[in-house]
């Protein structure tokens, strides 16, 4: 009767914990079902447009090589214009102050001597001309910052105006080819040489200004 007894608790434990073993595999399958679908509602509801990239889909860029544009600048008739004009500004100035120079050099050597031969019969005139050549001397200083600082005014206002052409140009040169960025490639880790526009640029620039000279 014990042994019996022993048998059956057995029995009825394994029976337990089939049982036991049944009702969770089923509730973690229906778990799952509800799972998947749950997440097909989900992805049911969710619109194609809302995906973050699709594979298929272009974004218009190009980048613009500014250290081969400014190596090619020489070849851009306005540069060429622009660097002409600051030229012979700086010739001019030059000119000028080169002149005003040597006419106070050859005042200065007469000065030396008439001091030198007796020339002066008066302490107060030689001192007059003394005077007259140290003034004369401040003068050719102040010309010459002047010059320099009228050099460097035109040199910033032919930049400017060198700028605002560019500038005016990529609004210009972007209507017809729809970029969505044109960007520096000095700032470029990588990028496809299909989208270097540099040359078309040069090119663009050059035929904008011949029409508007």
């Amino acid at each position: 009767m014990k042994n019996f007894n022993i048998i059956a608790l057995s029995i009825l434990a394994l029976a337990v914990i089939g049982l036991y073993v049944m009702h969770f595999s089923s509730k973690g399958e229906c778990a799952e079902s509800v799972d998947d679908a749950n997440t097909k509602d989900s992805l049911a509801i969710l619109p194609e447009d809302s995906l973050i990239v699709k594979k298929d889909t272009a974004y218009p860029i190009a980048y613009v090589n500014v250290g081969k544009l400014q190596e090619s600048l020489q070849t851009y008739d306005f540069y060429k214009k622009w660097n002409e004009k600051l030229l012979q500004k700086e010739a001019k100035s030059t000119k000028e102050l080169k002149s005003a120079q040597q006419k106070l050099a050859t005042e200065l050597e007469v000065f030396q001597q008439k001091y030198q031969s007796g020339g002066f019969l008066t302490k107060e005139s030689f001192e007059q001309e003394q005077n007259r050549l140290y003034s004369k001397n401040q003068e050719l200083q102040q010309l010459q910052l002047r010059l320099e600082q009228d050099f460097a005014n035109e040199q910033l206002k032919l930049t400017k105006q060198l700028m605002d052409t560019i500038d005016t140009f990529f609004k210009s040169y972007n209507q017809d080819r729809k970029y969505k960025m044109i960007i520096n490639s000095a700032d470029l880790l990588y990028a496809d040489e299909a989208l270097d526009i540099t040359s078309d640029v040069l090119s663009q620039l050059n035929d904008r200004y011949s029409k508007k000279k």
